[in-house]
């Protein structure tokens, strides 16, 4: 009999239990299940690896070519992102391994409900939001995050005792938890490291903007030549001459927790990009609406369909095609910046 597999992690990762699981090997079905009938341990531990699987297996649909070309982009993105000294293995080539599995591994929930990933790829995991998402999880050592939507999440497996750390390509709010050991937790960015032992803060990895927004508790921020010390209520962010502390309102940076967007003389270049970057969609400014115009005022950040009504009602007319819209002045209102509430 093969030694016991102590944890889930290992067992979703075990070429035996995922044939088991799949029942593609008759020899694996048969070893497992006599494992199971006489190892209460592996039972339990194999019930919360089949949850787990039950949780991201996909149901049997026609998947086109482009969504699942889409997939394996998203996949290699976010392995990627671990800063991983060896190369990532080639998604093609996972997939032809583990035909079943890693198909699923790709394509986890690409419905209407969003993405939500368990990638097990050289002892790492993976959260992913899809485009207009939101969601609240818990990590292994109890810490809470909020993901914001077209975000990832990349960690490996925590040994006790060492460094929690975690990679962050998107925005994301954490409820850091303290351990026994104190060990600290690291935020890993683009531009900066967040570094913790508890805490909460929300923190941007996205395109051109790094910030750290501290609500409670103390971190440390270290760049690859600076080092800066935060207390609640401020805001530090990346720029072109390092990281710098500046004067913010907190509510419009932390809206998205609460499902809106609160703009405050927001620029219209701004409010497009953070469309196209939360929606996953293309959007075009029209000469007249990008040269001096600002919004202000609450909108829900639900889906995107509102978010374009209210841009309509806000003095814009508003051409939405597919995955394209087209975002100009109407002629009544040329002179005048939007405004809703």
């Amino acid at each position: 009999m093969d030694t016991p597999i102590n944890s889930v992690e290992d067992l979703i990762s075990d070429d035996s239990f995922l044939a088991w699981y799949f029942k593609t090997d008759q020899q694996a079905v048969d070893n497992w299940n006599l494992r199971i009938a006489n190892d209460p341990m592996q039972k339990k531990l194999v019930d919360e690896a089949v949850q787990l699987l039950q949780r991201i297996t996909i149901k049997e649909e026609p998947v086109d070519a482009q969504r699942l070309n889409i997939a394996r982009e998203r996949l290699a993105k976010a392995i990627n992102l671990a800063n991983d000294p060896q190369p990532a293995t080639p998604v093609v080539s996972m997939l032809s391994r583990r035909t079943k599995w890693w198909a699923a591994a790709a394509i986890i929930f690409l419905t209407s409900a969003g993405i939500w990933q368990y990638i097990r790829t050289t002892g790492k995991l993976v959260m992913q939001t899809a485009y207009g998402e939101t969601r609240q999880e818990v990590l292994p050592d109890g810490s809470q995050v909020m993901l914001n939507a077209n975000t990832t999440l990349n960690y490996r497996k925590w040994k006790e005792g060492a460094d929690r750390e975690v990679w962050v390509n998107g925005e994301a709010f954490f409820h850091v938890k303290k351990t026994a050991q104190k060990t600290r937790f690291i935020v890993h960015t683009g531009h900066f490291d967040v570094v913790v032992t508890g805490t909460q803060f929300n923190v941007i990895n996205r395109n051109s903007k790094n910030n750290v927004l501290l609500t409670e508790g103390s971190v440390t921020v270290q760049g690859k030549d600076q080092e800066v010390q935060m207390k609640p209520g401020e805001f530090v962010e990346f720029n072109t001459t390092g990281i710098q502390k500046k004067g913010v309102n907190n509510a419009p940076v932390l809206a998205w927790t609460e499902h809106k967007f609160i703009f405050e003389k927001t620029p219209m270049k701004e409010v497009a990009e953070l469309v196209a970057d939360l929606y996953g969609i293309k959007v075009n400014l029209a000469y007249n609406a990008a040269a001096t115009d600002s919004l202000s005022g609450i909108i829900p950040n639900d889906n995107l369909e509102e978010v374009v009504q209210l841009l309509a009602y806000s003095g814009y007319d508003v051409e939405k095609k597919g995955k394209e819209i087209l975002i100009r002045k109407n002629k009544k209102n040329q002179n005048q910046a939007g405004l809703f509430f």
